[in-house]
């Protein structure tokens, strides 16, 4: 069956519904750029919110899980596309192997820089980075442009994670990403035209971010709680043309 949008832009598609399934429903190669943030069972307890997505009854789960949306994802890249992907320390070196099984053409290990919010400590050396892997389905990518004098193209970003103030930066997610950052990976490596893909949306960061560069993107997401929080930053952008929301209710 047909999995139906749950919120419309005239430039995306936001879906609340499991990621794998609507992968499926994509044809091959049609999309240009995936930039997303996926679950990695990594970020445990954490009080206000629920982490039921990042909950796997086991590692052989986990990696299962990874691989399988890996697969679709690089079935519905382009030929030249290209896949950001935020993950955790504690696994990348697992996830690479992952990645390479896949047929992903690694080809660098951003690093986003994040000293504030870590939990304070003299028995060990504080978390203050969360890796992002950048790949290309091919050898190389279709279209890269990454601005020299604005230092888009370096290897390390430092922007702080979203805390709990402010409008479009307020923390809204657990694992919420910035989305300045997010607009730089997305404005290197899509045109306009492109399509840009994120399974799992969260807050929908990455989707707000395409929609003011005004780059095509499709969403999703299965919370949704989630979902309603996506819906409510997309109207709140003052880049912002939207079909009524109770038509896809």
């Amino acid at each position: 069956m047909e999995i139906v949008p749950y919120f419309k832009t005239n430039l995306g598609e936001l879906y609340c519904a499991d990621a794998i399934d609507v992968l499926k429903q994509l044809s091959d190669e049609s999309i240009d750029l995936i930039v997303t943030d996926p679950p990695y069972g990594v970020v445990g307890k954490d009080k206000g919110y629920k982490q039921e997505w990042d909950t796997f009854g086991s590692e052989e789960d986990f990696w299962r899980f990874t691989e399988k949306w890996l697969s679709e994802c690089y079935r519905v890249l382009r030929e030249g596309g290209q896949l950001y992907v935020f993950f955790s320390q504690k696994r990348m070196f697992e996830f690479k192997r992952v990645l390479d099984e896949v047929g992903f053409n690694f080809k660098r290990m951003l690093i986003w820089h994040h000293p504030n919010l870590a939990k304070p400590t003299r028995k060990m050396y504080l978390w203050t980075y969360d890796p992002i892997f950048y790949c290309v389905r091919g050898e190389k990518a279709k279209y890269f442009d990454a601005s020299f004098t604005s230092g888009y193209n370096v290897d390390v970003f430092c922007f702080p994670k979203p805390q709990n103030w402010g409008s479009i930066t307020k923390r809204l997610h657990p694992a919420q990403k910035p989305i300045e950052l997010t607009k730089i990976l997305i404005q290197n490596s899509a045109k306009r035209g492109d399509i840009l893909l994120d399974p799992f949306a969260g807050s929908g960061t990455t989707l707000l971010a395409a929609e003011s560069l005004g780059i095509q993107w499709i969403g999703v997401e299965l919370n949704e709680e989630y979902c309603k929080i996506i819906v409510e930053r997309l109207k709140n952008s003052p880049l912002f043309l939207h079909y009524p929301l109770s038509e896809f209710l």
